[in-house]
């Protein structure tokens, strides 16, 4: 086979081998995670005292409560959970790659190492910036509304605290990887550049609806949330400008030629 063809068998292969394929990603992934949460979880006070540096240096004084027995366990398990993924998140995303490389040709086939290098590094970037940016302002805004609009004293438990953590991190973590998902689209010729400017104002109503859906109820978390997604779909778009043309081009006739190849070359 020719460099740079794909193999009309990968690329129609039943669902079976595709569900197949799947599920020994998804089983190697949740294994590299449990690993990590095993390993976080002999440390796992560390960790939490460090999600907690964003609350108690806002409200000094404010302590977290348990309501119920097993609460304090099930949060160290969600703490494991979270901190177990961020240390497996470069397995993981190569695993992802790796159920998607069938379908490629084999010069897309060498973006591996760029895919799980800005993938790692843009789901980290979201992660400390909600940690550092996000989570203290987000914490001061909805306590200090409770006090001085509704004359509420917090009582915070530990899992509702930590729960807050988890879903503010993840959801910047994901929505960060947008731009290395668009430039990816684009760099196979999926998506084209004008495609993109079409759908910005679709894009922008979306972005504050899914911070909305993503993020807590509060104003804070759910700007600093949509405004970088804006921001990093018009980077896509003029990533999409540099990378589609040196890909986009003939992919649909590539790909009719190579079924073709495949047709003339089974035995008869």
């Amino acid at each position: 086979m020719e460099k740079g063809h794909r193999n009309p068998e990968e690329f129609e292969a039943p669902i079976t081998e595709h569900l197949a394929e799947l599920r020994t990603r998804l089983i190697r992934s949740l294994i590299a995670i449990a690993v990590g949460m095993v390993a976080v979880f002999v440390k796992v006070d560390f960790f939490f005292e460090l999600f907690k540096i964003p609350l108690n240096k806002a409200f000094p004084d404010l302590k977290l409560v348990a309501l119920t027995p097993t609460e304090a366990f099930f949060t160290a398990f969600k703490i494991a959970f979270l901190v177990g993924f961020v240390v497996a998140s470069p397995f993981v995303f190569y695993q992802v790659w790796k159920f998607i490389e069938p379908a490629l040709y084999e010069e897309e086939k060498k973006l591996v190492i760029p895919f799980v290098f800005f993938t790692t590094v843009f789901f980290l970037s979201g992660t400390l910036f909600a940690y550092f940016g996000v989570l203290p302002l987000a914490i001061k805004f909805l306590i200090t509304f409770g006090y001085t609009q509704l004359d509420v004293e917090a009582m915070i438990s530990v899992s509702s605290y930590i729960s807050f953590v988890i879903r503010l991190i993840l959801a910047f973590g994901i929505t960060f990887e947008l731009p290395v998902i668009l430039s990816l689209l684009a760099r196979l010729g999926i998506v084209s550049p004008d495609a993109l400017k079409k759908g910005r104002p679709f894009f922008v109503v979306g972005a504050f609806a899914l911070a909305a859906f993503l993020t807590p109820p509060d104003v804070i978390s759910q700007v600093f949330l949509a405004m970088p997604m804006i921001l990093f779909y018009e980077i896509s778009i003029i990533m999409a400008k540099v990378l589609y043309p040196r890909s986009g081009k003939g992919k649909e006739e590539q790909r009719e030629e190579e079924r073709s190849e495949g047709k003339d070359e089974a035995p008869q």
